[in-house]
């Protein structure tokens, strides 16, 4: 099989693209409610704003972009973008890095006390560096399946799960990433001095 030569029909792609996509319009109002506006759907690509409903004044936080090609002999690939420009965030530019609780944490080598690792939470989005492009690391995602230490993991495995499905992934991105926003951060920075002028 060449580079580039689709292993799936594109028609099939394209009805089941659609199905997820109408199972989660028919629950647009839920989903606005949750602060989860799906702005634009083109196959084979979804594109989705995350806003804080749990704050106020509530913000656009992220958006992502969900890539149905292929699907579903492969699981949709997933990319959190800047909401306004659509660009792939780098690891040091998440606005979340979807935090979830761990039930039954692993104890800690004194290295990974060392270094601040708090047992009892995970992030699902990870990288090797602060410069790459994050995935989202979790089964039903293509990046996920593809990366090398999650061969014994294989995607065949979750295909009939819901694991995967648009709704799914919409779920888990505003369950960890946009709905445990509460608030705003104030810190206060003095970069300089304001001085009037001295009286004469």
């Amino acid at each position: 099989m060449a580079d580039g030569e689709a292993r799936v029909d594109p028609a099939v792609s394209r009805a089941k693209f659609e199905r997820e996509l109408s199972n989660c319009l028919e629950q647009q109002d839920h989903l606005i409610r949750r602060g989860i506006w799906i702005v634009k759907s083109e196959f084979p690509e979804v594109f989705v704003v995350f806003g804080t409903p749990n704050m106020t004044p509530a913000v656009a936080l992220f958006g992502a972009i969900i890539d149905f090609s292929e699907y579903d002999l492969l699981p949709p690939s997933v990319r959190l973008v800047n909401p306004f420009t659509l660009e792939a965030y780098k690891a040091n530019q998440l606005p979340t890095v979807l935090k979830r609780a761990i039930k039954n944490p692993i104890p800690l080598s004194p290295e990974q006390q060392a270094m601040g690792i708090n047992p009892f939470e995970t992030h699902l989005m990870v990288a090797h560096d602060d410069l790459e492009v994050p995935l989202l690391c979790l089964p039903g995602v293509r990046e996920y399946h593809q990366h090398p230490a999650h061969t014994g993991d294989p995607w065949l495995i979750h295909r009939n799960s819901g694991e995967g499905s648009l709704y799914f992934l919409l779920n888990t991105l505003a369950k960890y990433g946009s709905e445990p926003i509460l608030g705003y951060a104030i810190q206060a920075r003095v970069t300089g001095l304001l001085q009037s002028g001295a009286p004469e």
